[in-house]
């Protein structure tokens, strides 16, 4: 145990008895390292002292970072990762424990209990998801028009994008190409916009993916982003996984996942309904509300149109199916297992063009001893050789 680790018990201990922070004379560092132990475990830090070193280092002048010399804008250094991160105007310091990884661990069997910044009276109203109504046109979220932007996100109250699923709301999400701002609940009145001209830092990955860091502040307003990405000629195609807003003056936050992208135009669709014979597109990937739910759909296209999937988890599994509708599909309630109850629903629709299509798509199943299901997940099309 290092001599800093020490002197933080040391801390905890003092505290307990009763001194103030104030007679401490705790360092930056300290706090920091205070800030990231109570996002890990609230109840290991007294409250007063995260106040107080919330407020510390919410004054601490901590000059700006400048991109490495020679790297592209892409490639800048990541504000948020040097070890000033945590009073950076640029970052969300002591939330940042907070936000998971795009595309990160599998959610653990026991979560551990957060307590999440208030959130205020007026937004209560949001959170009351018990059911989802239908749209005009039959579709829970609305239609996702042909070669429009089309996205669809979670939206939970607090920081951490994850809550339980009777207390998670759909809401539909649209997302600027080249990632620097977002809008949830877009042209609604409750609509969250981020801040604008977030910074972005994009880095590559092993697999067909591109990862996306985005974070902006504008005065008290902090947003952020945490994506995986497709990118053509350095615009965004398609992203999927952690977004949230919030007020650091107030605690008021809302945050969650998403998946987003371009519904497939007209004339693709047109393309894929005119052949004699059926023809078939199959995509598979993780949700991303819960990772190590793998979901599988085939949308199928021309004389016998129509879709299935399949989603399957550790604990459960469900099957659904359903009709299509230009880029839109949705389950029917007579295609899907037995296991699924009445009220549930998939909602989704494909994106892309030609040989880089994607599905976006959310479920709200409530499933025979298990209980409700809410996630959304951005699938990638699998291509035969």
């Amino acid at each position: 145990m290092t001599i800093r680790c020490l002197f933080l018990l040391a801390v905890l201990a003092i505290v307990s008895t009763g001194v103030q922070a104030a007679d401490l004379a705790l360092t930056d560092d300290d706090c920091r390292a205070l800030l990231e132990r109570y996002a890990v475990d609230p109840d290991s830090v007294p409250q007063h002292l995260v106040d107080d070193c919330q407020e510390r280092l919410a004054d601490s002048a901590v000059p700006a970072l400048a991109p490495a010399a020679g790297v592209a804008a892409a490639g800048a250094a990541d504000p948020c990762a040097g070890p000033n991160a945590a009073s950076s105007v640029l970052c969300w310091g002591p939330w940042s424990a907070l936000a998971p990884a795009a595309a990160g661990d599998p959610l653990p069997d026991t979560p551990v209990d957060i307590d999440d910044p208030d959130v205020r009276p007026e937004l209560a109203s949001q959170f009351d998801p018990d059911v989802t109504p239908l749209g005009d046109d039959g579709l829970p979220l609305g239609s996702c028009q042909p070669g429009t932007p089309c996205g669809f996100a979670t939206v939970v109250a607090g920081v951490t994008s994850n809550a339980p699923a009777e207390d998670t709301e759909f809401a539909r999400f649209d997302l600027a190409t080249d990632g620097s701002e977002f809008t949830v609940r877009p042209g609604e009145t409750n609509e969250i916009a981020s801040v604008t001209g977030m910074g972005t830092v994009i880095t590559d990955r092993p697999d067909q993916y591109d990862n996306l860091r985005a974070t902006g502040a504008d005065g008290d307003q902090r947003s952020r982003l945490i994506a995986r990405v497709i990118r053509n000629n350095g615009q965004i195609e398609s992203a999927a996984d952690v977004w949230a807003d919030g007020n650091v003056s107030t605690g008021a936050a809302q945050s969650g996942y998403f998946a987003w992208g371009r519904a497939t135009s007209q004339a693709d669709l047109d393309a894929l309904n005119s052949s004699a014979v059926t023809r078939s597109l199959n995509f598979t990937g993780p949700m991303s509300v819960d990772n190590s739910t793998i979901a599988a759909i085939r949308l199928d296209f021309g004389p016998q149109s129509g879709w299935s999937g399949n989603w399957t988890n550790p604990a459960w599994s469900f099957a659904a199916g359903g009709t299509i509708s230009g880029a839109d599909f949705i389950s029917t309630p007579d295609q899907f297992s037995g296991n699924v109850q009445q009220g549930s629903f998939v909602q989704g629709a494909l994106l892309g063009s030609q040989d880089r299509h994607s599905v976006a798509h959310i479920i709200d199943v409530s499933l025979e001893n298990v209980g409700r299901v809410r996630d959304v997940g951005l699938l990638q099309q699998s291509i035969t050789p």
